[in-house]
């Protein structure tokens, strides 16, 4: 098969995502994990610190070990928070299919739990719309929050990542995102079911309309790296545009995986963001 450009900067992508998932497997701090039961679902959490409540959402794939070098930094003044979402890591599944609602509103159910009228949330990629999943619809529950490569819609994606969404096989989509999954669920053998899943919503949603981004009234920080690898470029500024007053991020010589490869110059422009009046 002739590999394209694009195919090999998708392939170079998801390398430098599987590296950082490994990464951050190896050197995550003493898990201080609980199962917590929310419906119809099992979800793995662990917390960190003292202070205000900050929930940190990990990407599709991933697992609350994606936060490995922002938790020790945030737990210093804050409650961190980190749970694994539903189907992926450690969390269980159930038979509904996968949305980013669903999710957000899993996170509306833990935050009852853990008796939290309201959190700073801090999402990166699916974790950053859920994020804004949550300021539109529970816009009381959430301080402020945080979005990095986040999207709005299947067109807010790169052409080459789109086009690998379509063609992907199953097989391969479990290779190229599997890793936190086999490393931590303890039912591996579902790897299938959760890839499929996420693979269909990535196709599909999110769908938020300019008409819910104009209502949110929350505080937000839309991020994204300038050399974004999955996202449109030009995406994050479309939607810091759609949001009343939010305020837009470009990190320079970073992509989608920031978190991982910059990781003091993401975690300053997000302190920054929360401790501003």
């Amino acid at each position: 098969m002739k590999t394209t450009a694009s195919h090999f900067n998708f392939a170079f992508s998801f390398l430098l995502m599987l590296s950082a998932c490994l990464y951050a497997l190896s050197s995550h701090a003493a898990a201080k994990g609980e199962y917590i039961q929310l419906n119809d679902i099992s979800m793995y959490v662990e917390q960190y610190g003292k202070g205000d409540p900050i929930i940190f959402l990990h990407g599709g794939m991933g697992s609350a070990n994606s936060w490995a070098d922002q938790v020790s930094v945030f737990a210093k003044n804050y409650r961190v928070i980190t749970p694994d979402s539903r189907g992926q890591a450690r969390s269980s599944d159930s038979a509904e299919p996968l949305t980013y609602h669903l999710m957000a509103e899993d996170i509306i159910r833990l935050m009852d739990k853990l008796s939290l009228p309201s959190a700073y949330i801090v999402g990166w990629s699916d974790g950053g719309n859920i994020a804004i999943d949550l300021a539109i619809h529970h816009p009381d529950r959430v301080k402020k929050f945080v979005a990095y490569g986040a999207n709005i819609n299947p067109a807010g994606l790169q052409k080459h990542f789109m086009d690998y969404l379509r063609t992907v096989s199953p097989e391969q989509m479990e290779h190229d995102n599997g890793s936190d999954f086999l490393a931590l669920s303890p039912h591996p053998e579902n790897l299938p079911i959760i890839a499929k899943k996420i693979r269909q919503m990535w196709l599909a949603e999110p769908n938020f309309t300019t008409a819910e981004l104009a209502k949110i009234t929350t505080p937000a920080l839309i991020m994204d790296g300038q050399e974004e690898e999955l996202i449109r470029p030009d995406h994050a500024r479309e939607i810091a545009a759609a949001i009343p007053n939010a305020k837009l991020v470009m990190l320079p010589n970073v992509g989608h995986y920031a978190l991982f490869k910059t990781p003091e110059q993401w975690n300053q422009a997000v302190l920054s963001f929360i401790k501003a009046h």
